[in-house]
Protein backbone atom coordinates (compact mmCIF):
# COMPACT_ATOMS: atom_id res chain seq x y z
CA UNK A 1 0.00 0.00 0.00
CA UNK A 2 1.18 3.52 -0.81
CA UNK A 3 -0.35 6.62 0.75
CA UNK A 4 -0.54 9.61 -1.57
CA UNK A 5 -1.40 12.68 0.46
CA UNK A 6 -3.75 15.46 -0.63
CA UNK A 7 -4.42 14.53 -4.25
CA UNK A 8 -6.86 16.78 -6.08
CA UNK A 9 -10.16 15.35 -7.33
CA UNK A 10 -10.13 16.49 -10.94
CA UNK A 11 -13.23 14.68 -12.19
CA UNK A 12 -16.21 12.66 -10.99
CA UNK A 13 -17.83 10.34 -13.54
CA UNK A 14 -21.29 8.82 -13.03
CA UNK A 15 -22.13 5.41 -14.57
CA UNK A 16 -24.76 2.65 -14.42
CA UNK A 17 -27.78 4.96 -14.38
CA UNK A 18 -25.99 7.26 -11.95
CA UNK A 19 -25.56 4.47 -9.39
CA UNK A 20 -21.76 4.42 -9.54
CA UNK A 21 -19.45 7.39 -9.04
CA UNK A 22 -15.80 7.29 -10.14
CA UNK A 23 -13.50 9.86 -8.56
CA UNK A 24 -10.42 10.72 -10.63
CA UNK A 25 -7.58 11.95 -8.41
CA UNK A 26 -4.46 13.54 -9.89
CA UNK A 27 -0.92 13.18 -8.60
CA UNK A 28 0.49 16.08 -10.53
CA UNK A 29 3.98 15.63 -9.08
CA UNK A 30 4.55 12.23 -10.74
CA UNK A 31 1.98 12.57 -13.52
CA UNK A 32 -0.43 9.77 -12.54
CA UNK A 33 -4.18 9.51 -11.96
CA UNK A 34 -5.88 7.26 -9.44
CA UNK A 35 -9.56 6.32 -9.63
CA UNK A 36 -11.84 5.44 -6.74
CA UNK A 37 -15.26 3.91 -7.39
CA UNK A 38 -18.28 4.17 -5.12
CA UNK A 39 -21.03 1.80 -6.28
CA UNK A 40 -24.52 1.76 -4.76
CA UNK A 41 -25.13 -1.66 -6.38
CA UNK A 42 -23.86 -5.22 -5.78
CA UNK A 43 -22.67 -7.77 -8.34
CA UNK A 44 -25.03 -10.67 -9.07
CA UNK A 45 -23.02 -13.77 -9.97
CA UNK A 46 -25.95 -15.42 -11.77
CA UNK A 47 -26.80 -12.54 -14.10
CA UNK A 48 -23.21 -11.25 -14.08
CA UNK A 49 -24.58 -7.73 -13.70
CA UNK A 50 -24.73 -5.09 -10.98
CA UNK A 51 -28.16 -4.89 -9.36
CA UNK A 52 -29.72 -2.41 -6.88
CA UNK A 53 -29.16 -3.14 -3.21
CA UNK A 54 -30.63 -1.14 -0.33
CA UNK A 55 -27.86 -1.96 2.15
CA UNK A 56 -25.05 -1.07 -0.23
CA UNK A 57 -26.80 2.13 -1.26
CA UNK A 58 -27.23 3.12 2.39
CA UNK A 59 -23.55 2.40 3.03
CA UNK A 60 -22.40 4.58 0.12
CA UNK A 61 -24.79 7.36 1.12
CA UNK A 62 -23.20 7.26 4.58
CA UNK A 63 -19.73 7.68 3.01
CA UNK A 64 -20.98 10.71 1.08
CA UNK A 65 -22.16 12.37 4.25
CA UNK A 66 -19.12 11.34 6.30
CA UNK A 67 -16.42 12.43 3.85
CA UNK A 68 -18.04 15.26 1.90
CA UNK A 69 -21.21 16.28 3.73
CA UNK A 70 -23.36 16.03 0.58
CA UNK A 71 -25.71 13.43 -0.98
CA UNK A 72 -24.56 10.99 -3.67
CA UNK A 73 -26.09 12.91 -6.59
CA UNK A 74 -24.01 15.99 -5.69
CA UNK A 75 -20.60 14.29 -5.64
CA UNK A 76 -19.66 16.26 -8.74
CA UNK A 77 -19.26 19.22 -6.39
CA UNK A 78 -16.19 17.54 -4.88
CA UNK A 79 -14.09 18.42 -7.94
CA UNK A 80 -11.22 20.59 -6.77
CA UNK A 81 -11.12 19.16 -3.26
CA UNK A 82 -7.98 17.39 -2.04
CA UNK A 83 -8.02 14.00 -0.34
CA UNK A 84 -5.52 11.44 0.89
CA UNK A 85 -5.58 8.38 -1.39
CA UNK A 86 -4.52 4.90 -0.27
CA UNK A 87 -3.20 3.00 -3.29
CA UNK A 88 -3.30 -0.80 -3.28
CA UNK A 89 -2.31 -3.31 -5.98
CA UNK A 90 -5.79 -3.58 -7.50
CA UNK A 91 -7.78 -0.63 -6.14
CA UNK A 92 -7.60 2.76 -4.43
CA UNK A 93 -9.47 4.15 -1.44
CA UNK A 94 -10.00 7.37 0.52
CA UNK A 95 -9.32 5.40 3.72
CA UNK A 96 -6.92 2.68 4.78
CA UNK A 97 -8.26 -0.80 4.12
CA UNK A 98 -7.07 -3.61 6.34
CA UNK A 99 -6.05 -6.40 3.97
CA UNK A 100 -6.10 -9.98 5.25
CA UNK A 101 -3.33 -12.07 3.69
CA UNK A 102 -3.50 -15.80 2.96
CA UNK A 103 -0.75 -18.37 3.34
CA UNK A 104 0.45 -20.26 0.28
CA UNK A 105 1.16 -23.98 -0.21
CA UNK A 106 4.76 -23.62 0.97
CA UNK A 107 3.55 -22.79 4.48
CA UNK A 108 1.39 -25.91 4.90
CA UNK A 109 2.14 -27.76 8.12
CA UNK A 110 4.09 -24.86 9.65
CA UNK A 111 3.49 -24.06 13.32
CA UNK A 112 3.81 -20.34 14.03
CA UNK A 113 4.28 -18.63 17.38
CA UNK A 114 2.42 -15.32 16.99
CA UNK A 115 0.53 -12.68 18.95
CA UNK A 116 -3.13 -11.78 18.51
CA UNK A 117 -3.38 -8.13 17.43
CA UNK A 118 -7.15 -7.93 16.88
CA UNK A 119 -10.07 -10.04 18.09
CA UNK A 120 -13.73 -9.50 17.34
CA UNK A 121 -17.10 -11.07 16.69
CA UNK A 122 -18.43 -9.19 13.64
CA UNK A 123 -21.90 -10.73 13.66
CA UNK A 124 -21.05 -13.35 11.03
CA UNK A 125 -17.82 -14.86 12.32
CA UNK A 126 -15.34 -14.84 15.16
CA UNK A 127 -12.11 -13.29 13.87
CA UNK A 128 -8.70 -13.62 15.52
CA UNK A 129 -6.03 -11.67 13.63
CA UNK A 130 -2.26 -11.89 13.89
CA UNK A 131 0.82 -10.62 12.09
CA UNK A 132 3.53 -12.74 10.48
CA UNK A 133 6.45 -11.45 8.41
CA UNK A 134 4.86 -8.00 8.28
CA UNK A 135 1.50 -9.22 6.93
CA UNK A 136 -1.88 -9.54 8.63
CA UNK A 137 -3.55 -12.97 8.78
CA UNK A 138 -6.79 -14.25 10.23
CA UNK A 139 -8.05 -17.38 11.93
CA UNK A 140 -11.84 -17.33 11.74
CA UNK A 141 -14.78 -19.30 13.07
CA UNK A 142 -17.60 -18.69 10.58
CA UNK A 143 -21.22 -19.07 11.65
CA UNK A 144 -23.03 -17.36 8.77
CA UNK A 145 -24.07 -19.07 5.52
CA UNK A 146 -23.86 -17.52 2.05
CA UNK A 147 -27.26 -17.44 0.34
CA UNK A 148 -26.50 -17.44 -3.37
CA UNK A 149 -29.98 -16.30 -4.43
CA UNK A 150 -29.70 -13.19 -2.24
CA UNK A 151 -25.94 -12.64 -2.64
CA UNK A 152 -25.72 -12.13 1.11
CA UNK A 153 -24.49 -13.74 4.33
CA UNK A 154 -27.11 -14.86 6.86
CA UNK A 155 -26.47 -16.02 10.43
CA UNK A 156 -27.07 -19.71 11.12
CA UNK A 157 -28.13 -19.81 14.82
CA UNK A 158 -27.16 -23.48 15.24
CA UNK A 159 -23.68 -22.87 13.82
CA UNK A 160 -23.30 -19.75 15.95
CA UNK A 161 -24.09 -21.67 19.15
CA UNK A 162 -21.60 -24.41 18.22
CA UNK A 163 -18.86 -21.92 17.34
CA UNK A 164 -19.41 -19.96 20.56
CA UNK A 165 -19.12 -23.21 22.54
CA UNK A 166 -16.01 -24.21 20.58
CA UNK A 167 -14.41 -20.82 21.23
CA UNK A 168 -15.07 -21.05 24.97
CA UNK A 169 -13.71 -24.61 25.09
CA UNK A 170 -10.53 -23.69 23.15
CA UNK A 171 -9.69 -20.41 24.85
CA UNK A 172 -11.35 -20.80 28.29
CA UNK A 173 -13.36 -17.61 28.00
CA UNK A 174 -16.79 -16.69 26.59
CA UNK A 175 -17.04 -14.85 23.27
CA UNK A 176 -18.27 -11.80 25.19
CA UNK A 177 -14.72 -11.45 26.54
CA UNK A 178 -13.04 -11.88 23.13
CA UNK A 179 -11.11 -8.60 23.42
CA UNK A 180 -9.05 -10.27 26.16
CA UNK A 181 -7.44 -12.33 23.38
CA UNK A 182 -5.54 -9.27 22.10
CA UNK A 183 -1.90 -9.48 23.12
CA UNK A 184 -1.98 -13.21 23.87
CA UNK A 185 0.65 -15.49 22.35
CA UNK A 186 -0.82 -18.38 20.37
CA UNK A 187 0.36 -21.28 18.23
CA UNK A 188 -1.06 -21.30 14.71
CA UNK A 189 -0.93 -24.24 12.30
CA UNK A 190 -1.33 -23.67 8.55
CA UNK A 191 -3.70 -26.34 7.22
CA UNK A 192 -5.72 -27.23 4.13
CA UNK A 193 -9.41 -28.20 3.90
CA UNK A 194 -11.11 -30.15 1.09
CA UNK A 195 -7.78 -30.38 -0.68
CA UNK A 196 -7.76 -26.72 -1.74
CA UNK A 197 -8.67 -24.22 0.99
CA UNK A 198 -5.66 -23.09 3.05
CA UNK A 199 -6.52 -21.74 6.48
CA UNK A 200 -5.00 -20.92 9.87
CA UNK A 201 -5.97 -22.90 12.94
CA UNK A 202 -5.12 -21.61 16.40
CA UNK A 203 -4.21 -24.32 18.88
CA UNK A 204 -6.31 -24.53 22.07
CA UNK A 205 -4.99 -23.00 25.25
CA UNK A 206 -3.60 -25.48 27.74
CA UNK A 207 -6.16 -26.09 30.43
CA UNK A 208 -5.15 -25.26 33.96
CA UNK A 209 -4.57 -28.30 36.10
CA UNK A 210 -7.03 -28.82 38.90
CA UNK A 211 -5.49 -28.55 42.34
CA UNK A 212 -5.57 -31.76 44.26
CA UNK A 213 -7.40 -31.62 47.55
Amino acid sequence: MELKEQLEIVDVQFEDNNQRANFICLDELVGTVHDIGWNRQVFNKETKKFVPDEKKAAEVDKWCEQYFGIPFDRLGETIGQKMDVYCYDHFNSFWEVQMISKFDEEMLGQILDVEIVKALDDGKKISLQFEYDGNLYESKMQYADWLESRQEWFVNPVKRKKQYEKFEEKFQMPVEEIEAMVGKKVLVEVKKALGKYIYSEIKPFQKAKKKSS
